[in-house]
């Protein structure tokens, strides 16, 4: 428990500036057009292409190997600008756990350090325009845009018991992706998607780590 408040401490000036920038615009566009709002729910799977070198100083750090399933799941937001082009937003809990082997050039171990699971967790917060080739029925589209993520925590545990920790509880990345949308009825539509985040600043700064995967996940959607 008390982890997890010093978690939502940590995180809390983050969270009231994005519920409160997301809250106004939804609450003030919902008001005046309704109709232009669709929410729906996503989920992911999500394949890990960062650095196999998961370093911390210039001597120690992990070797990556990304066998882990990762994956994402949240909450969405579209909102139409004009016939074929959206404004979109979500909010994603994101696993990216990997299996890391501890490395230390300047150690010497009685044994050596065995894999393990790295939990590395993320809250999303993507903000895309997306384009709708076709109108129509089956509507294939394109996206570009920004993916704010947030660290859920920035200590790691070593094989040592001894805490390292990320640099950065805060990284941005570039989103591109693409999909279809088949539209149930007027109301309700369903989406298959397939997307890409490169990372453009750095989680941990000694070594230059960024967030580099890509993904493929369906999604449900409602008009309000």
């Amino acid at each position: 428990m008390k982890t997890i408040i010093n978690i939502a401490y940590r995180f809390m000036p983050y969270k009231i500036t994005l519920i409160l920038l997301f809250g106004i615009i939804l609450q003030v566009s919902a008001q005046s057009n309704p109709e232009r709002f669709r929410v729906g729910i996503t989920a992911a799977l999500d394949n890990n292409l960062s650095s196999e070198s998961f370093a911390f100083t210039e001597h120690t750090g992990y070797g990556a190997d990304y066998n882990k399933t990762n994956y994402r799941v949240g909450l969405n937001v579209e909102y139409d600008l004009k016939k074929k082009i959206t404004l979109n937003t979500a909010v994603y809990y994101s696993n990216k756990d990997f299996t890391g082997t501890y490395y230390c050039a300047v150690c010497e171990f009685l044994v050596l350090p065995q894999p393990q699971t790295i939990e590395l967790r993320f809250i999303e917060v993507p903000a895309t325009l997306r384009y709708y080739v076709l109108p129509e029925q089956w509507k294939p589209y394109v996206e570009i845009g920004v993916n704010n993520l947030f660290a859920l925590k920035k200590g790691v545990v070593n094989d040592a018991y001894k805490e390292e920790t990320i640099d950065n509880s805060y990284t941005l990345g570039l989103k591109l992706g693409g999909g279809i949308e088949y539209e149930i009825n007027p109301r309700f539509a369903i989406r298959l998607l397939a997307d890409y985040n490169k990372g453009l600043t750095k989680l941990i700064d000694k070594s230059g780590f960024k967030m580099d995967y890509w993904g493929i996940g369906i999604g449900v959607l409602t008009r309000l």
